[in-house]
């Protein structure tokens, strides 16, 4: 989810805070029109409850509703829906009830940060004033539907952390974890030097039963599927072969003619939009232009390219003017002759007329636009469109000269034809109708059609909505519809699933019904074979005993954050040493590869517990920002949330 501070960085409403205060009214009121686009849904099912409460796939689609334009996968869109879904019934009335909600002092307050802290930013970057205002609206708008939930989770967290104290115990034990380090000496027995030891079955058992709780299992399905990849054929490549060249072909009939060229281009889906600076063209093309030819048609990367030359200028990279708006063309040639009497100079004309100061970047330049300014020089007065009316400027200040060139680009990837899709179509539903109830008739109807079937399994997981943690099937990308349908499917359920070119055939093939994880055998028997060597050295264990294997070895300069004792043993050995209080005792630890025994000689550094109050504040500081982390998490665990959103339900 997008948190607040990413909404801050990334956004803003580059506006006065008075035309900001205002845009928050006209967004407000835009949000009724926003929420009305709903798609069809052809029966109103249950998609998912919320403690209890059910979420119908009409009210289901309003939450999807906001991201359909977002540039991300369908499955973080679904992600999003689900929180907004928990939003509304249960966090929103939760915090409501407690003084948390949002109130308008709270959307102004945000608009007022917004405005100031994206009008630095896009004037950084050199955004033209005239496109600001109308980009910062569409911007606002899309980031409406999160607002809420936004400020209502910063509201929260601010909340939650607010709560946290460190006391002066916990500051010096902070403090000596940082600023301590420790000399020493050990012994350690490892694990391999020591007699091999035995597990039963039924001791393996008994520590399963004691520690199953732990690993709680959530049905995890395992399912075969075939993969239906959407290919295009010879006959696509053809044709689209064919497209192209009918407009390389156009292209050069057009003899130059430049609206005829972006004419052909954009008929095929390609642009003509910008002045490019030629550094920045790529490297094939700039070759072309430099010998004043065209680029391709090529195919590379199953993608048609070409980029044919339509304009090849020297010109400043940047106009800075004094601009005057007016009501028609024809008042704005009088003005321009008017301007230019008095030396182009606003306050001499007559009539008054408002003016404002503003620049054009060469680089975001169409064709049109490029001509008003192209070979002028300071001074010179030219009549533009500015804000889509006609107006007068004249010009104050050039940047650097570059060179800058005008290209109509194609960009045609070969995909599969709509006859194709039908064609595969067909084939899944043909395979669909063979493919039977059963793992082997599966496996029979791959083989009879010479299709590879393939085992993956979809565990569901301990899911809390705002960690972003995916549930999916392993192996197939944006897999989220298929596991949600398999978590609610029963052996021998089969469907299918379009995928990003590819089409999935999928079936149950078998359920784990435990509540909990598998016994993983070999790893509890490395355990309980550790515990009962460590048992069975641990009373020999001390500084300078004569035990088989034992290796003794010296430590200097040991801190808290260290992973290793003498540069090779382990972590287990540090936390122990970098607990010591007291020197000259000798401490026991059971590693993971030995049997451990030391003494602290020397504690180095030291600790002025005068300074603990004053060191309690970055400690506090840490502490916030862990509980502000994570504050809505803790919230969300309150939820009971079931998740039925299967293919073909939304």
């Amino acid at each position: 989810m997008a948190t607040l501070n990413t909404l801050r960085t990334k956004y803003g409403i580059v506006l006065s805070v008075v035309i900001a205060l205002v845009l928050v009214a006209f967004i407000l009121g835009d949000q009724l029109s926003m929420q009305g686009r709903k798609a069809e849904i052809p029966e109103d099912t249950t998609v998912m409850t919320v403690n209890g409460e059910e979420v119908k796939a009409s009210k289901y689609a309003e939450y999807n509703e906001m991201y359909r334009d977002a540039n991300m996968s369908e499955d973080s869109k679904a992600d999003y829906a689900e929180q907004a879904a928990i939003f509304d019934i249960y966090t929103r009335p939760a915090l409501e009830a407690i003084g948390l909600g949002v109130a308008e002092g709270d959307v102004r307050s945000y608009a007022k940060i917004f405005s100031e802290q994206a009008a630095a930013m896009y004037q950084m970057y050199g955004w033209p004033a005239d496109q600001i205002k109308m980009m910062v609206q569409n911007q606002w708008v899309s980031n409406l539907a999160t607002l809420d939930m936004n400020l209502s989770y910063e509201k929260f967290s601010k909340a939650y952390a607010a709560g946290n104290y460190v006391n002066r115990l916990e500051v010096e034990d902070a403090l000596r974890g940082d600023k301590l380090t420790f000399d020493g000496r050990y012994l350690m027995v490892p694990y391999k030097a020591m007699p091999a030891v035995e597990v039963t079955e039924e001791e393996i058992d008994a520590y399963y039963e004691a520690n199953k709780a732990e690993n709680k299992s959530f049905g995890a399905r395992t399912l075969r599927y075939v993969a239906f990849e959407i290919a295009p054929t010879a006959e696509d490549l053809t044709a689209i072969e064919e497209q192209v060249m009918n407009v390389d072909k156009a292209v050069k009939e057009a003899n130059g003619n430049s609206e005829a060229i972006k004419q052909a281009v954009r008929a095929i889906g390609g642009k003509a939009d910008t002045y490019k600076l030629f550094t920045a063209l790529d490297s094939k093309v700039a070759e072309a232009v430099k010998a004043g030819k065209n680029y391709g048609p090529v195919f590379e990367e199953n993608t048609w390219t070409a980029s044919y030359l339509i304009s090849d200028v020297k010109a400043p990279a940047s106009f800075e003017f004094e601009v005057a708006s007016v009501e028609n063309i024809i008042k704005a040639n009088e003005l321009a002759e008017a301007l230019k009497a008095v030396g182009g100079d606003f306050a001499k004309l007559e009539e008054a007329v408002e003016t404002a100061t503003d620049s054009r970047n060469m680089a975001r330049m169409s064709e049109s636009e490029a001509k008003n300014f192209i070979g002028k020089k300071v001074g010179d007065i030219v009549v533009i469109s500015y804000n889509h009316k006609p107006a007068v400027a004249k010009i104050t200040k050039l940047g650097d000269v570059e060179r800058f060139v005008l290209t109509a680009d194609v960009k045609k990837e070969v995909k599969a034809s709509e006859k194709t899709n039908r064609d595969i179509v067909k084939s899944v539903e043909d395979f669909m109708a063979a493919a039977g109830e059963t793992a082997d008739s599966f496996n029979e109807a791959a083989n009879a059609a010479n299709y590879q079937v393939r085992v993956s399994t979809a565990n569901r997981n301990d899911y809390v909505a705002m960690q972003g943690r995916e549930r999916a099937v392993r192996g197939i990308d944006n897999s989220r519809n298929i596991a949600v349908w398999a978590y609610d499917a029963q052996v021998g359920a089969k469907k299918y699933f379009h995928g990003e070119n590819i089409i999935y055939v999928v079936m149950v093939s078998a359920i784990d019904e435990n509540k909990f994880e598998i016994k993983n055998i070999p790893a509890i028997e490395m355990r309980l074979k550790r515990d009962k060597q460590y048992e069975a050295i641990a009373s020999q264990l001390a500084m300078g005993a004569e035990i088989k294997g034992a290796e003794q070895g010296s430590f200097s300069g040991v801190k808290f954050s260290d992973n290793l004792v003498d540069g090779k043993w382990e972590a287990a050995l540090v936390g122990a040493i970098a607990r010591t209080r007291e020197t000259g005792v000798e401490t026991k630890v059971k590693g993971n590869s030995a049997a451990f025994v030391f003494v602290v000689d020397a504690i180095n550094g030291e600790l002025d517990a005068t300074t603990f109050d004053a060191e309690r504040t970055p400690e506090m500081t840490q502490r916030k920002s862990q509980m502000q982390r994570v504050a809505v998490e803790t919230m969300l665990k309150k939820t009971e949330i079931k998740d039925l959103r299967g293919e073909g339900q939304i």
